[in-house]
């Protein structure tokens, strides 16, 4: 089997869904470690999966370093205990690569290294400390059999040269996702909606929210997922009529949802770092469902919606959000929508079957036979 490993939840995770799509396609059994931090995800323990349960905040920073080596503990047991049945692993970013890599060479198995983000830029670290994780983060890299970038800008972030043990594999979902498409028909109230991990500071949320309530003949919100902002989000649908919260749902829930939407809404905030060479879900999202992207200017996502005209960049804060509400129109919203659709129609329709059921799946399967082979002679 393949086991995959993240300190998340993997129900939650577009990006692992659509590898373990396209291994289950090959007929290649998948198992998931993931983290349950206390909070309520709805379906989860349908899954075949195992989940460490220690409640943790999530983007913790320094207040979950005891809980992070717990988990690293908690996952190298679970493979050394699953080890006869175990083909390959594949870790995703520093905070799950190293059992993972202990694993691999101790058991001989193949190990995919999945860089999401860069480790130490995402919890905005720094000094000395920040210097060691990246040289691990680094070193690592350098001995997984495959390394996975989200972006080609990810090389420069993370000191990398193209290799053959390199490959990008941007976020594109899967075309299906049970979503028939419809041309985005905005009205005024327009319907603005979010679908992802509720993160506090850094991702606007604080800020759309604020905007929303103070423009309530104008605008109807709609937030799904769950962390730290999820009281606000409850509290302002509790005392606001034209914000509704919809809590934790899964990838397949969340994208039905934003389907409906006349706007998507997906800010990265430079107070991460990370955030410069962000290669998010929700930018290959927006072309795909055909509604246009409202996000941060100075972001590889801004600068994208900007060329192309699939949605807006602004600035960061509460401002230029109510000021965006003030200007736009159903005509703007209805243009920028079907320039997303001819985006996703030209460029990316048929990613998942050459990239993730393509090579992907080939590769895993490819690694795992010559594994078994060198295990017969």
């Amino acid at each position: 089997m393949i086991v995959f490993i993240r300190s998340h939840v993997p129900q939650l995770d577009g990006r692992m869904r659509k590898y373990r799509q396209a291994l289950a396609e090959a007929g290649m059994r998948t198992v998931a470690l993931g983290w349950l931090r206390g909070e309520s995800i709805p379906n989860v323990d349908e899954a075949n999966d195992a989940f460490y349960r220690r409640p943790a905040p999530l983007g913790g920073g320094w207040r979950n370093v005891l809980n992070l080596v717990l988990w690293n503990g908690f996952v190298l047991r679970w493979l050394w205990h699953n080890r006869r049945d175990i083909d390959l692993v594949h870790g995703v970013d520093f905070d799950s690569c190293l059992p993972a890599y202990v694993f691999s060479r101790l058991r001989r198995v193949p190990f995919v290294f999945d860089l999401y983000d860069k480790y130490t830029e995402t919890r905005g670290m720094a000094g000395p400390v920040a210097a060691v994780i990246d040289t691990l983060e680094s070193w690592v890299a350098s001995k997984a059999d495959l390394v996975l970038l989200a972006d080609a800008s990810r090389y420069e972030q993370h000191g990398l040269r193209p290799s053959s043990r390199i490959r990008v594999l941007e976020n594109v979902p899967v075309s299906g996702h049970d979503l028939s498409y419809r041309a985005v028909q905005p009205q005024v109230p327009i319907r603005i909606g979010y679908f992802g991990v509720l993160e506090e500071r850094n991702r606007g949320l604080e800020d759309l929210i604020a905007a929303c309530t103070r423009s309530a003949d104008k605008v109807e919100l709609h937030l799904a997922g769950y962390g730290p902002v999820a009281p606000l989000a409850r509290e302002a649908a509790r005392q606001h009529e034209n914000v509704t919260f919809h809590g934790a749902m899964d990838v397949a829930a969340g994208l039905s949802l934003m389907s409906s939407m006349d706007v998507v809404a997906g800010f990265y905030y430079l107070t991460v770092p990370n955030h410069r060479f962000a290669a998010p879900n929700k930018y290959y999202e927006h072309l795909l469902l055909g509604r246009p992207l409202l996000t941060t200017k100075g972001t590889p996502p801004g600068d994208k919606v900007g060329q192309y005209e699939t949605g807006w960049a602004l600035d960061e804060g509460e401002a230029p959000i109510l000021q965006w509400l003030a200007d736009v129109g159903p005509a703007e919203i209805e243009r920028r929508g079907r320039n997303a659709r001819m985006k996703w129609d030209t460029e990316y329709e048929n990613y998942y079957e050459e990239n993730y059921a393509g090579f992907y799946a080939e590769y895993v399967r490819g690694r795992i036979a010559a594994r078994r082979n060198d295990r017969v002679k």
